[in-house]
């Protein structure tokens, strides 16, 4: 019979029990989660109702990013099954317009719903720029959230945008 340490028999139960429960292990919360990078990561899923594209080829770019056509109030919403985050403290993601002005509102979803207000973000055409939002400030801090909305802030449409790099940390 094979011996194991008291802290790998931790961490074996631990894992187990966030199998069982769709949490994250100790290994993942510090590590932070990826939501997207050139693709979905594992888990995540396109629920969007505005028009996405994923995988978009940029200009010869390595990055490949989600083309999102968003009407008034549409989203790009990645959905996953239910999943704590706690030892998570940030979202963060990088977004361009194709216009000089753009807004959208970041949201983190419980039970298929918007928590709070939101956070706004304004952006434009003039490359990349990276949001880095705290995970209190989305009321998502310590929860257990099944998914993040990229909404369109408007109430009308917005030019194309792009989002990629999208990851909890």
């Amino acid at each position: 019979m094979r011996s194991f340490k008291a802290g790998t028999l931790l961490f074996l139960a631990a894992t187990l029990a966030a199998t069982i429960t769709g949490a994250q292990t100790p290994d993942t919360a510090s590590q932070g989660m990826p939501v997207y990078d050139t693709a979905l990561a594992s888990g995540w899923q396109n629920w969007s109702w505005a028009k996405t594209e994923l995988s978009v080829e940029l200009n010869g770019s390595a990055r490949k990013p989600i083309k999102v056509e968003a009407g008034p109030w549409e989203a790009l919403y990645l959905h996953h099954d239910a999943f704590s985050t706690a030892g998570l403290k940030k979202l963060s993601l990088l977004i361009q317009g194709s216009a000089p002005e753009g807004q959208v509102r970041l949201f983190a979803l419980e039970a298929g719903k918007p928590i709070g207000e939101g956070y706004l973000v304004k952006f434009g055409n003039t490359g990349w720029k990276l949001v880095e939002q705290p995970l209190a400030t989305l009321g998502a801090e310590d929860k257990t959230i099944d998914g993040l909305w990229v909404q369109n802030a408007t109430p009308g449409p917005l030019p194309k945008f792009y989002v990629t790099e999208i990851k909890l940390q």
